[in-house]
């Protein structure tokens, strides 16, 4: 493409989330999905005794049972796709394929995985790690949480996709989530009916390519080979392209679907909203985003405020509302 085809940058200052203004550009990257010929996936399975427990109040089965539900699909979706299963509950038993899990059993200690991970993950052919767990700690909840970071940095550092699944009614969301970190993807199923969606959500998290940023951080590139990035990419491979309507409501849906967990963020998002609707070219597109916005953010916020923080159905409604904002998702 010459550079007399490509449309010139438009970018925007605004305060998200900080002090300091950043620019917001667009860009685009055709790589969208990585190679993962050859490559193999590790499960790393909570099979500890909660795990046996049944996943959600009609009984449907056991979370242990989904979890190796969810694994058969994952592979079906990935053929050729070698495997390991990596379990853990008191202590980390060594790699498995999936039809050698057996029944869950112990308490639940996620500290022990961090060197096993350190000893198995570094260096190999694995391409994505995919994390299952209620998120139910035996251990002290902070060294519990501590660890599931921990494991997440180790696969980040090896440049495999992380991936994290919640499972079961009663999971928590929110320590299970810190394994896919600031790159990754994050699942949480309750009902068999969602299966084979999550599995296919399972399956573009590991698929997905990541454009790291200068700041260290990374953003997917998402499957209609576009990615939306905050300050200057390090790629020399991105272009730039004018910032349409569909492009800026995937940039606010991806922004949105990272912070509103937290509640205090919403006047913040609403004033991101504001900012980045200048971009627009007329002023009926620019009225009819900010009452999209506005309108989703103050409905997801009265569902925040009624449920616990972290519970597994707060993520689960915030991801159908982020779902509902945007078609191209």
């Amino acid at each position: 493409m010459s550079s007399s085809n490509i449309p010139a940058i438009t970018s925007v200052l605004f305060p998200v989330f900080g002090s300091f203004p950043s620019v917001l550009n667009f860009g685009t990257n055709f790589e969208a999905t990585r190679n993962i010929e050859g490559k193999k996936v590790l499960f790393v399975v909570d099979n500890t005794g909660s795990m046996g427990e049944f996943i959600n109040e009609l009984g449907e089965c056991s979370k242990a049972v989904m979890a190796k539900r969810l694994i058969n699909n994952v592979l079906e979706k990935l053929p050729g796709t070698a495997h390991d299963v990596l379990l853990f509950n008191t202590k980390v038993s060594p790699p498995c394929q999936v039809g050698d899990i057996p029944s869950p059993a112990d308490c639940t200690y996620f500290s022990p995985l961090i060197p096993a991970l350190k000893g198995l993950v570094p260096g190999s052919n694995y391409c994505s790690v995919i994390f299952m767990s209620d998120g139910l700690p035996s251990e002290d909840l902070s060294v519990a949480r501590d660890a599931i970071k921990a494991i997440g940095n180790i696969t980040r550092e090896a440049k495999a996709n992380p991936v994290s699944v919640a499972i079961g009614s009663d999971a928590d969301g929110e320590s299970c989530g810190l394994f896919a970190g600031n790159r990754g993807f994050n699942c949480y199923i309750k009902y068999d009916k969602e299966r084979e969606q999550i599995a296919s959500d399972i399956v573009q998290g590991v698929k997905c390519n990541y454009q790291e940023l200068e700041n260290g951080a990374f953003i997917p590139i998402e499957a209609d080979g576009h990615f939306y990035y905050v300050g200057a990419v390090t790629s020399a491979s991105a272009v730039t392209v004018a910032p349409t309507r569909p492009l800026v409501e995937k940039y606010l849906n991806l922004v949105i679907q990272k912070y509103i967990t937290d509640i205090k963020q919403i006047p913040l998002l609403k004033s991101l909203v504001e900012h980045v609707i200048v971009l627009l070219d007329t002023e009926t597109d620019k009225s009819e985003v900010r009452m999209k916005y506005f309108e989703m953010l103050d409905s997801v916020k009265k569902i925040v405020m009624a449920m616990p923080a972290g519970a597994p159905a707060m993520l689960s409604a915030i991801s159908s509302n982020y779902r509902t904002a945007s078609n191209q998702v």
